[in-house]
């Protein structure tokens, strides 16, 4: 179960400065992000995020801490600070393939969904689409690399 995060919002802008994800975000644009306090939630170890099969569209970045990507039951993935998931159900809005699990105490990730990219300005909402598109290049290109190696 998650909790909204009680942090104050200069915190939360020191937290974002540490995340790969918003390195081209400006400092105004950031603080813009950190002012939607619902959107920010923490988890304790145990907690599901997400779970396989459900429709919520929203995806997460992870603020602090380490979850577990699961599929039916096998761990398939730990993904920590920096990283995001969530985002082909964001994207879709097909069922989530996977759930995800809090690993520790300190999970705390910005729930990112249709109704806060709303309140987000055009030019904060390009650069969270371009994030995603690089992250799934890079996903693609990895993936492709893997399936060589087999041959």
């Amino acid at each position: 179960m998650s909790q909204t995060a009680e942090v104050n919002p200069d915190k939360l802008v020191e937290l974002l400065d540490k995340i790969p994800f918003f390195q081209d975000f400006s400092s105004y644009e950031k603080k813009r992000v950190a002012g939607n306090q619902t959107a920010f939630k923490s988890y304790r170890a145990g907690a599901k995020v997400v779970k396989e099969g459900d429709t919520d569209t929203s995806f997460f970045i992870i603020l602090s801490g380490t979850v577990s990507v699961v599929k039916q039951g096998a761990a398939i993935i730990n993904l920590g600070t920096g990283e995001f998931f969530g985002e082909m159900a964001f994207l879709t809005n097909e069922p989530r393939q996977t759930s995800v699990v809090a690993l520790d105490d300190s999970v705390v990730a910005l729930q990112v969904d249709q109704e806060l990219m709303k309140r987000l300005s055009a030019e904060i909402r390009e650069k969270v689409k371009d994030q995603i598109i690089i992250k799934l290049i890079e996903r693609l290109n990895k993936t492709t690399e893997r399936l060589r190696v087999r041959m």
